[in-house]
């Protein structure tokens, strides 16, 4: 059963084709009835670039792959010199018009200070490219309001659609980085959050707790360390 919708042309289009331009109205289009049947439309692998300075982190830099269906629609619509590029005006267009709009979402991605949601203040960097298989990508930072410090506070990072019209996974590899964390060693740890469940409490999306330490000093120089191991005069020749 379609449904009509307007968007910022004017035109109105149906059901199926809001599921091709969701991203471009974050998914916020669709009516009640419709969202209690809503399954995931569109698929996104995500990884996130944690960026510190001063060892607090200050930004995060998401890189985003979009699934088979919805990168043949996004080419479709703003490839216009059908060389399987975004360059130019192409860029600065799907940006205008379907980037800006995850503004109301917060750009699918959450992150929490001690489980308080944090906003973003602003996202630069934007690039929308195509892979040599034909799915586009997203690459884009979001700024954080204040700096955040991981050692002190828990932090973590979850990457989903509330209404789950859009699925959205971390990558397999190397789903997390960490960049500029110099004086400070961090990794994180998966799990499903049961706090924060989406789409009628049916889904726990995944979270990324971020643990961190502050680095431990140099314990000492070369000989401090052979005093405490096995000095070349120790070893023994046995034949």
């Amino acid at each position: 059963m379609s449904m009509p919708c307007p968007i910022a042309s004017g035109r109105v289009r149906n059901i199926a084709h809001i599921a091709v331009l969701a991203l471009l109205v974050a998914s916020t289009l669709l009516a009640t009835s419709t969202r209690a049947s809503a399954h995931p439309h569109i698929w996104i692998d995500a990884n996130a670039e944690m960026i510190f300075e001063n060892d607090k982190l200050t930004a995060i830099k998401m890189h985003w792959i979009f699934d088979d269906l919805f990168s043949m629609t996004l080419i479709d619509e703003f490839d216009k010199n059908y060389d399987t590029r975004f360059f130019g005006d192409e860029n600065t267009t799907l940006h205008d018009n379907a980037f800006v709009a995850l503004a109301d979402v917060s750009w699918l991605t959450h992150v929490r200070q001690n489980e308080t949601l944090l906003p973003f203040t602003e996202t630069r960097d934007f690039k929308a490219d195509i892979t040599d298989d034909r799915r586009v990508t997203y690459d884009f930072t979001l700024v954080l309001n204040e700096p955040l410090d991981p050692v002190k506070d828990t932090i973590s990072i979850s990457v989903y659609d509330a209404e789950y019209y859009i699925d959205v996974a971390f990558l397999q590899v190397d789903p997390i980085v960490f960049r500029g964390n110099q004086n400070t060693s961090c990794h994180f740890e998966m799990s499903e959050d049961e706090k924060n469940r989406i789409y009628f409490d049916l889904v726990a999306p995944i979270r990324a707790d971020l643990v961190c330490a502050a680095k431990l000093a140099d314990s000492g120089s070369s000989a401090d360390h052979n005093a405490r191991g096995l000095n070349p005069d120790d070893l023994v020749r046995v034949e």
